[in-house]
Formats: C-alpha cells, sequence, structure tokens
C-alpha cells in the first residue's frame, strides 16, 4: 500500500535534506476530523518525499475504513483517518516538523486534546464504578 518514491519537493530550503520542503495546497475534506484542527480547506505542509500511497491500493484503505482525508496538487493521498476512533490520523507530512513551542501544530493540539479527553473519561467511569 506504501511504496518508496523519491519526488522533487518544491520550496526546499537549501540547507534542509534533500527530499524534504514544505508542499503548498494540501487540500482537506470537508467535515473530516483533520478538517477541524485547521478549520480551513487548504493547508500548506512540511514533509519528507520518502513514501507515498500507492493509488493502486488506494481503495484498499476506503474499504478498510478510513477514508481519505487530505489530497495533493496531483491528488495524491496526504492522509487519511479512522472515522470511529477516538484519533487515529496518518499522514504523509509530519506536524512535528513546524510545532513549535509557542505555536504547536493543530495535529499536535488535537492529539493532546484528545489524550486529555480520554483520561477524564476514564477517570469519570472509574468514578460510576
Amino acid at each position: 500500500m506504501i511504496y518508496p518514491v523519491a519526488c522533487a519537493v518544491p520550496n526546499r530550503d537549501r540547507s534542509a535534506p534533500k527530499l524534504s520542503g514544505v508542499v503548498p495546497e494540501i487540500r482537506l475534506r470537508p467535515g473530516s476530523y483533520l478538517q477541524t484542527f485547521y478549520m480551513k480547506d487548504t493547508v500548506e505542509e512540511e514533509f519528507f518525499c520518502n513514501y507515498e500511497v500507492n493509488p493502486e491500493y488506494e481503495y484498499a484503505a476506503m474499504e478498510a475504513g478510513f477514508p481519505v482525508v487530505a489530497r495533493g496538487a496531483q491528488n495524491e493521498v496526504r492522509a487519511i483517518e479512522s472515522p470511529t476512533h477516538r484519533f487515529f490520523l496518518a499522514t504523509l507530512f509530519q506536524p512535528q516538523l513546524s510545532s513549535k513551542p509557542d505555536n504547536p501544530h493543530p495535529i499536535i493540539l488535537a492529539f493532546v486534546q484528545a489524550a486529555a479527553d480520554w483520561a477524564r473519561k476514564k477517570l469519570d467511569d472509574s468514578v460510576l464504578e
């Protein structure tokens, strides 16, 4: 399903690794969890262009319950999620690359919030027992 690639990354900083850079125009599926984290329809993300989802197997992810929720400029898959899970998101971009202590990435904020919500629910459930 995932296969190695070596693609040119536009806007690569000269000091950055060869296959890394910022990719503009990643389209987010309206109504997806991912789109709610950003609260916009198009984003720019950093990633290493080492792997991609093989388009021949994209249907397999969707049949398994993991819809495509982000696509690149050439319609390539950039992220999938599980709408039935508290927090399951798989991206080809890397939020840790652009996250800063004073400006955390939206996905990292969403993950921390999901963990806090889960811990709170677990505590509430234990009180009811």
